[in-house]
């Protein structure tokens, strides 16, 4: 048994039962008296736990009421499996280490951590990507230091690019970094399975006054003027604000408001789900299919979203603008085309 699971014991048996003996933490987890007494030390020490020895009741009681722990019960070692049977699937978590799981092993420790045995995480197309870029852009995001990478974008073109990563977004199981980019002065999202060559840009930070400075990430002059070495970072609200912009990982201007039609399952499925904040979801009263919708939002990039149309199959319908809609029949007809094709 695990000292986390001696502690939980310790702080329950005091908070329901008015206290603990030394004697019943020894018969309950096999240890000595001693790694008890350690235990009590350990909740007075290391968590303030106003915990004092009852010569008249002898046990440990709480001098005063105390809720230090605030999940002193099974739930927590529960979490704790569930974190890690996803830390055993490297692509879900790229930082993680043989020594992370050992010690997240020990914290969870006795007839609990066979639950993380039976908890799988099944994610569909996980991108793998390498531990040490990720560790690297932790760092940077720990710091608010920048990184320089190579990069080749969508058409394949590559740069050199100074970048100050923000956030680290797993979206449809793909790694994307939102990062403020030297180059372009803007929020940028890079692909982190593009990126190569990645490393810290000579210890190169933000400034952290540029950003206090400069509400919803508008940079004065002078900062910007010092982009070499330093530059400014847009503040957390523009940040949160490029995020939620429009539908899918790649931002900027919204182009238009796509509005979907789904039936039957895709439908129902749709109901429950948010593609987007400023979504609208409206029923369709005239359709045959009473459980048809239409669901409306902002879009900065048509092919993305269509892709997510045509995995609904003939359950979706493009109603417009009439742009997208050009784009969905014309891949509707290559479709027929191949299908056609002897």
């Amino acid at each position: 048994m695990s000292q986390t699971e001696r502690i939980f014991y310790i702080d329950r048996m005091i908070r329901e039962h008015g206290g603990v003996s030394a004697r019943q933490i020894c018969d309950k987890f096999e240890v000595s008296s001693r790694q008890a007494k350690r235990d009590i030390e350990y909740l007075r020490e290391r968590l303030d736990a106003p915990i004092v020895w009852s010569h008249r009741r002898l046990r440990y009681e709480y001098l005063e009421p105390w809720n230090g722990l605030r999940f002193a019960d099974e739930t927590s070692f529960f979490a704790f499996a569930f974190l890690r049977a996803i830390l055993d699937r490297y692509a879900y978590v790229p930082v993680v280490s043989e020594e992370t799981t050992k010690l997240l092993k020990e914290k969870i420790g006795g007839r609990y951590i066979s639950i993380s045995d039976k908890v799988l995480y099944e994610l569909p197309d996980m991108e793998t990507i390498d531990g040490e870029v990720a560790f690297t852009m932790c760092q940077a995001l720990l710091n608010n230091s920048a990184l320089d990478i190579s990069y080749i974008d969508a058409k394949g073109e590559s740069s050199q690019r100074r970048i100050i990563p923000l956030r680290l977004i797993n979206y449809a199981g793909k790694w994307y970094c939102i990062a403020f980019d030297s180059k372009s002065m803007e929020l940028r999202t890079f692909s982190i399975s593009r990126m190569d060559n990645v490393r810290a840009a000579g210890g190169l930070s933000a400034s952290a006054e540029s950003s206090r400075a400069s509400p919803k990430g508008k940079q004065s002059s002078e900062t910007l003027s010092k982009c070499a070495p330093d530059f400014a970072i847009p503040s957390d609200d523009a940040i949160e604000s490029y995020i939620s912009s429009s539908y899918g990982i790649f931002k900027g201007e919204v182009l238009g408001i796509a509005t979907l039609r789904f039936f039957g399952g895709a439908a129902r499925a749709i109901r429950i789900q948010q593609w987007h904040k400023d979504q609208i979801i409206d029923p369709v009263p005239d359709a045959t299919d009473p459980d048809a919708i239409d669901l409306s939002l902002p879009v900065h990039n048509w092919t993305e979203i269509l892709g997510r149309a045509l995995r609904c199959g003939s359950n979706c319908e493009v109603l417009g603008p009439p742009e997208f809609r050009k784009l969905w029949e014309e891949e509707i007809r290559k479709m027929g085309k191949r299908a056609n094709k002897k």
